[in-house]
C-alpha cells in the first residue's frame, strides 16, 4: 500500500518536523515523545472511557458543549495534534478530563496510545481520517464514530490511492455525525456506508448553550480583532489610526507565538502600544491592545463593542462566528470565510453579520456602523436567533452517541 510505503519512507524528515514544531510551538518535551508514539500514562482500567479527538483549538471549542455535558458522568480523554490545543484543554476543563497528544500514524505508536489509554470509545472530530488509526481501532472493538464530520471538496479530488486509502478507513466507522447535508454527500461519494452516515447539523451551533460570562475585562469601549493572521493586524492597524476613532483597538492574533513580530510592525504607528503578556494593562488613553495571550477571547467577545473576525482579510479561511454570535455581537468578515462557508451562509440569511471584500470596504462599514448602536444591536441579535433556531443539536449529538 503506497500509504504505508510512504509513512515509513518519510519518518525521518516527519520526526524533524516534529522537534521543529515543538520548538516553534512551546510544545516540550511532552509533546515530542507523545507525536512520536512515546511515554504515555498508563491510565487506569476503567469501564467507560471516551476518547474525544480534536486536531486544534477550533476543534476543542467545538467539542466544548458535548464534554460539559458528559465530565461529570464519563472518563474522558481528549487528544489533540497541538500545544495551542492542549492549552485550550486545559483551560476550559483544567482537571475535570484527561489529555495527551496523538501520535502520529504509525501502527507501533498507535498501538503504544491505545495500551496505555484503554479507550472504549473513539470519536475522531471533524476531518481527520487516518488509515492505522481506524484499523487498529476496529481490531481492538473500540467503537469508532465521526462527529461534526466535515469534508472538503477538495477530498474527493485527492490522488486515486490516496481516495482509496479513505475508503477502506471509512469501514472501520460505525457512524458518522455530519453536520450538513452536504458533507454527508461527500462522506458517501468518498466510500462511506451511506446507512452510517446521518445529518445531524454543525455541533458548533451548540455553544449558545454553554456560554459563560465574565467581568467586563476592558473598562472603556473597545473593538475587537479576533484570531488575526499575518497582515491583518498591520493592515487593520493602519485603517484605525486613519479612523481617528477614540474607541480601543484590541487585537488577539490567532498565533501568541507571533507576539513579538506584530509589536515590531506596530510600534511605529503606535509608540504605546501595551502588550498583555508583559503584564501590561489598558489605560484610558491606550489606543491599540495586542492580548497574546491563549484562551481569553470569549470574555472579550461578550463586551466588545463590535467584532472583526480574522483571517478573512487574509487568505486563512477564517474563523469560528459562532462564538461572538452567541453573545449577540455585530460581527465584521473579510472576503475568505471557506472554512466556515456553511456558518457564514447561515448567518448571512439571517442577516447577522456584514461581509466587507476588501480593507478598504472595512474602512467605510467600520464607522457606519460603529456610530449606529440601533444596526449593530439588530446584527446581533439576528445572529443570536439564529442560533436559537439550532438549540436542539447538542441533544440530537448526545442521543446517537450515548
Amino acid at each position: 500500500m503506497i500509504y504505508q510505503l510512504l509513512i515509513r519512507l518519510f519518518s525521518p524528515l516527519i520526526c524533524l518536523l516534529i522537534v521543529k514544531d515543538s520548538i516553534k510551538k512551546q510544545g516540550g518535551g511532552n509533546f515530542i515523545k507523545q507525536r512520536l508514539g512515546l511515554d504515555y500514562p498508563a491510565l487506569p482500567q476503567v469501564s467507560q472511557r471516551i476518547w474525544i479527538h480534536c486536531a486544534s483549538v477550533g476543534e476543542v471549542k467545538a467539542a466544548e458543549p458535548l464534554i460539559r455535558a458528559l465530565e461529570s458522568k464519563y472518563h474522558i480523554l481528549v487528544t489533540t495534534n497541538t500545544p495551542t490545543g492542549k492549552q485550550m484543554v486545559n483551560t476550559l476543563f483544567q482537571n475535570t478530563v484527561q489529555h495527551c497528544y496523538l501520535p502520529l500514524d504509525w501502527p507501533f505508536a498507535i498501538k503504544h496510545f491505545l495500551r496505555n489509554c484503554q479507550p472504549t470509545d473513539a470519536w475522531i472530530l471533524e476531518t481527520e481520517i487516518w488509515p492505522n488509526l481506524y484499523r487498529l481501532c476496529h481490531q481492538q472493538n473500540i467503537e469508532l464514530k465521526i462527529i461534526n464530520g466535515r469534508l472538503s471538496p477538495k477530498t474527493l479530488k485527492a490522488p486515486s490511492w490516496l481516495q482509496k486509502s479513505y475508503q477502506n478507513s471509512l469501514q472501520y466507522v460505525t457512524q458518522i455525525l455530519a453536520r450538513s447535508q452536504d458533507d454527508t454527500e461527500r462522506f458517501i461519494a468518498l466510500g462511506a456506508p451511506a446507512n452510517r452516515v446521518i445529518t445531524l447539523g454543525n455541533l458548533k451551533y451548540a455553544q449558545i448553550t454553554s456560554v459563560s460570562h465574565s467581568p467586563r475585562p476592558i473598562p472603556q469601549e473597545y473593538i475587537l480583532l479576533a484570531s488575526s493572521h499575518e497582515d491583518e493586524e498591520l493592515q487593520i492597524t493602519q485603517l484605525w489610526k486613519q479612523l481617528n476613532r477614540p474607541e480601543l483597538l484590541v487585537i488577539v492574533p490567532r498565533h501568541p507565538n507571533r507576539s513579538t513580530t506584530i509589536q515590531k510592525q506596530l510600534k511605529p504607528l503606535y509608540p504605546d502600544l501595551l502588550v498583555a503578556s508583559t503584564g501590561q494593562y489598558p489605560t484610558e488613553k491606550t489606543m491599540l491592545f495586542l492580548d497574546d495571550r491563549l484562551g481569553q477571547l470569549m470574555p472579550l467577545f461578550e463586551h466588545a463593542k463590535l467584532v472583526i473576525m480574522g483571517g478573512s482579510f487574509a487568505p486563512k479561511g477564517g474563523h469560528n462566528i459562532l462564538e461572538p454570535a452567541a453573545y449577540q455581537k455585530a460581527i465584521i468578515i473579510g472576503s475568505d470565510m471557506s472554512d466556515f462557508s456553511e456558518e457564514t451562509l447561515f448567518l448571512q440569511q439571517h442577516s447577522g453579520l456584514i461581509q466587507c471584500q476588501n480593507y478598504q470596504e472595512l474602512s467605510k462599514t467600520l464607522p457606519l456602523l460603529l456610530n449606529n448602536s440601533t444596526q449593530r444591536q439588530l446584527l446581533g441579535k439576528n445572529a443570536f436567533t439564529a442560533m436559537q433556531s439550532q438549540q436542539g443539536i447538542l441533544q440530537n449529538y448526545l442521543a446517537h452517541l450515548i
